[in-house]
């Protein structure tokens, strides 16, 4: 009878079972990730490897995480914009996060505050007159032009 070497790389590992408790655990990091805009094979990978998982299984979790994602956005609008807002509370507060989860939260949160800035293309989309248009306008049109973009932003 032969047997195979533990660095073979046929033999499947065997099946790991989690606990209820890691599994909430698993579920919640992934509806993180998940908001965080990671991509699903990210998410695979990292706990994949952070739990001894096969990709597959993951997959279980990562549609477990959505559907469980989606019941909760059928609750109350108002009660998921405040749990939106302490959820990227969360992330600014945690020690661990980086910088750019920090800021991206940041936004996030002025985004259900109603506090975002227009982006550049929506500032500049009224009011985008090339330098020759600029140049042939008369000193009315430039006035007038003027006016209005101060009216707008100010």
């Amino acid at each position: 009878m032969h047997q195979e070497s533990p660095q073979s790389t046929t033999t499947p590992s065997p099946r790991r079972y989690l606990t209820q408790d890691e599994q909430t655990v698993i579920v919640r990091l992934i509806k993180k990730m998940i908001g965080l805009g990671r991509f699903t094979s990210e998410i695979k990978t990292a706990i994949s490897a952070e739990y001894g998982l096969s990709r597959h299984s993951v997959t279980r979790y990562v549609n477990r995480a959505r559907r469980e994602m989606r019941e909760f956005l059928e609750q109350d609008l108002d009660q998921h914009r405040a749990d939106s807002y302490f959820f990227y509370r969360s992330i600014i507060e945690h020690p661990d996060a980086s910088n750019h989860e920090r800021i991206r939260a940041r936004e996030r949160i002025d985004k259900i505050m109603g506090l975002e800035i227009p982006s550049k293309y929506q500032l500049n989309q009224e009011f985008n007159k090339s330098i020759q248009e600029i140049e042939n306008m008369s000193d009315e049109e430039l006035d007038t032009y003027y006016n209005k973009l101060k009216k707008k932003y100010s």
